[in-house]
């Protein structure tokens, strides 16, 4: 049996080394000009809770609200990492409202479970949806959509090469070069389909990128300051006051419910907290709290 398409063994490792080459550039350049901004600049700054979004995703657009809430005296926490009501406070924000209907529901509301509950609220969608039009975060359905495109060059190449060595076996060819390059190619199509590591368009590190420098780059980002912006970038571990972070972090929420990840909104992203430090509280008591914590990587941590 002849070898398909006429070629030889080596002509067709050389041919396929370099269709290869050139179906990765084209993903590649997909992904670049998936992350690339759309959309004349945007008319306005980025409020706190838009910032939190593009830095930790919806779970810190939560964080930062339970900051902003405790700082008003609306909530109080304890140190098993629980949260309630002070009095009957009012909403400044739907986020806020959001978190204080949680809360209200329960005499001591645990973080674990009040933070992605939350996060799966219609108030903070919509926050991912303001920054989709601003031209600063990528829809998932979009990305993936863009993604497949960009691999398909290299799942055509790779059926190609599997009918080769298919043809290869059957008339005792040597394909251990041409195995190589299956393997190659199919890892890299796994990859380059990811859309795991796509957070935000340029515009929108840019924004994020600002906010965390504390410049102002035209129209693209807010300087934060305070408590909440400080969480808003940070998460819960970047709170100022060491006794009421060991407090809110009592309860590895984000360790023990990080499955969650953006299913509510843009990205996909997820958080883990590293115990092993701990800290008095103000009774004398000590208690074991996550003194860092990565909260989510964000965009300004997405690349392409």
């Amino acid at each position: 049996m002849d070898q398909p398409w006429g070629l030889s063994g080596p002509e067709f490792l050389k041919i396929y080394w370099i269709a290869l080459g050139i179906a990765l550039v084209f993903a590649v350049g997909v992904r670049f000009r998936l992350r690339a901004s759309r959309g004349g600049e945007p008319a306005r700054g980025l409020d706190v809770d838009e910032l939190a979004y593009l830095a930790g995703g919806p779970r810190r657009v939560v964080e930062a609200s339970i900051a902003r809430l405790i700082e008003a005296e609306a909530l109080r926490s304890t140190r098993r990492g629980t949260v309630s009501l002070i009095g009957k406070p009012k909403a400044v924000n739907a986020v806020d409202r959001a978190v204080l209907e949680d809360a209200g529901r329960y005499s001591r509301r645990t973080l674990n479970l009040l933070v992605p509950a939350v996060a799966q609220e219609k108030a903070v969608k919509d926050i991912a949806t303001r920054l989709g039009e601003l031209g600063m975060l990528i829809e998932p359905a979009t990305a993936k959509r863009h993604l497949r495109v960009g691999v398909l060059p290299m799942v055509v190449l790779f059926v190609i090469g599997v009918v080769r060595w298919v043809n290869g076996i059957a008339i005792g060819a040597p394909v251990g070069w041409l195995t190589l390059q299956l393997v190659v190619t199919a890892l890299l199509a796994v990859l380059l389909s990811r859309s795991g590591s796509i957070r935000c368009t340029a515009r929108g590190d840019r924004a994020l990128e600002a906010a965390r420098s504390g410049d102002r780059v035209g129209e693209l980002g807010l300087a934060v300051g305070g408590t909440v912006g400080l969480v808003a970038l940070g998460g819960l571990s970047a709170h100022p006051d060491l006794t009421l972070r060991t407090a809110l972090m009592a309860q590895s929420y984000s360790t023990a419910s990080s499955g969650g990840g953006y299913s509510g909104g843009y990205v996909s992203t997820g958080s883990s907290c590293s115990s092993g430090s701990s800290c008095s509280s103000s009774s004398g008591s000590s208690c074991s709290g996550g003194s860092s914590c990565g909260g989510g990587g964000g965009c300004g941590g997405g690349g392409s």
